[in-house]
């Protein structure tokens, strides 16, 4: 009787039939940690006549899963973080989150940007920038605590808070905006506080290797300048904008009586009556508070006494007899209703509130 013989190209009778098995490792395939064997081995069942036969398996084929790399720097601040001249250690809030793979590093860089956060128009740029890395996860910075300035072995599918801190000039005025990008190099990990390399190429452009895990830069384009997708880094922008009063003072005379005109068109003559008027107006974006007006009593005049009159009327006047070194002098009247000892008057406002609030001060010399 002759033998049935098994052929490679399963070219059997259709009454044999053949049933072709696959066995995998079943993976997550946008998630499984780089460096994990993927194994593949194929079985084969069949019948000579009808008696089955013994399964034929497969050599196994085995690769491995290489290194997806892909991150997201992005400001968490809802708005540009509003400050004022002379601040220190202002906040911007960034997440980075490791959508890739494998545990990475990440080093970090803020840089000044040439375009504004939100919008705005870049004008100045803050000074002392540093950056922190959120240590107890409480997504508030505490300084002390979140010292270091890397990102140390996030995990996949993880995102950690840093923090950029800058000083704001004394100098600067209403409506002034700094920017900054935040960016995030990707860095090798395996290594518990310590900064691991930058990786600033990967594998996309090599012969795909199936026993080594290989590098794919897979993130997205940035804000930074030349940060452009598929480069290992990705940055977000962010800002700060000055709010701060911004006072105008206008000073302005008038001579409203003279002993020989009285007020019908009085002039400057000597014990002619000035009236002296200060007007002040906030045009800033924030309240300006402790508001105080020193005017010095002009040379060959004297101050009379009751004239000061404000608006708003809770302002508080002092006097001073020295110079303006002290203010508790109480005036006196005179002959004249002057004090000639008064050499300065001090007017200080609670507030004058933003955008256009304003506050007048009127007092009245007599001419010697």
């Amino acid at each position: 009787m002759k033998r049935t013989v098994l052929v490679p190209r399963f070219t059997l009778p259709l009454a044999a039939g053949l049933a072709l098995l696959v066995g995998a490792s079943q993976a997550n395939a946008a998630g499984t940690p780089s460096g994990t064997p993927v194994i593949n081995t194929a079985t084969v069942d069949y019948l000579v006549g009808t008696i089955p036969q013994s399964t034929v398996t497969s050599n196994p084929d085995t690769f491995m899963v290489d290194n997806k790399v892909d991150h997201v720097v992005a400001t968490t601040d809802l708005a540009i973080i509003s400050v004022t001249p002379g601040a220190i250690d202002q906040i911007q809030t960034f997440s980075v989150t490791n959508n890739g793979n494998t545990v990475q590093d990440y080093s970090l860089t803020a840089t000044h940007s040439a375009t504004g956060a939100f919008g705005e128009t870049e004008t100045f740029d803050a000074t002392a920038v540093r950056v922190f890395v959120d240590a107890n996860g409480n997504d508030a910075y505490d300084s002390g605590t979140d010292t270091a300035g890397f990102i140390d072995e996030l995990a996949a599918d993880s995102s950690v808070t840093v923090f950029v801190l800058a000083n704001i000039p004394l100098a600067q005025v209403d409506a002034d905006v700094s920017s900054f990008d935040l960016t995030a190099q990707v860095a090798s990990g395996g290594g518990t506080t310590v900064q691991g390399g930058d990786i600033t190429s990967d594998d996309s452009g090599a012969a795909d290797l199936p026993g080594t895990v290989q590098i794919v830069f897979a993130d997205g384009a940035g804000t930074a300048t030349g940060d452009v997708a598929n480069d290992g880094q990705h940055s977000s922008k962010n800002g700060y904008k000055v709010a701060s009063a911004a006072l105008n003072v206008v000073k302005s005379s008038l001579v409203t009586n003279d002993p020989i005109n009285l007020g019908v068109n009085p002039k400057s003559i000597p014990g002619a009556t000035v009236d002296y008027t200060i007007d002040l107006t906030n045009n800033g974006t924030s309240s300006a508070d402790g508001v105080q007006v020193v005017d010095q009593i002009p040379a060959n005049t004297a101050f009379l006494v009751g004239s000061v009159s404000t608006t708003p009327l809770t302002a508080v006047v002092t006097y001073s007899s020295d110079g303006g070194t002290t203010y508790t002098h109480v005036p006196v009247a005179g002959a004249n209703g002057e004090d000639a000892s008064v050499t300065h008057v001090r007017v200080t406002y609670v507030t004058i509130a933003a955008s256009g609030g304003t506050a007048q001060a009127v007092f009245q010399v007599l001419i010697l």
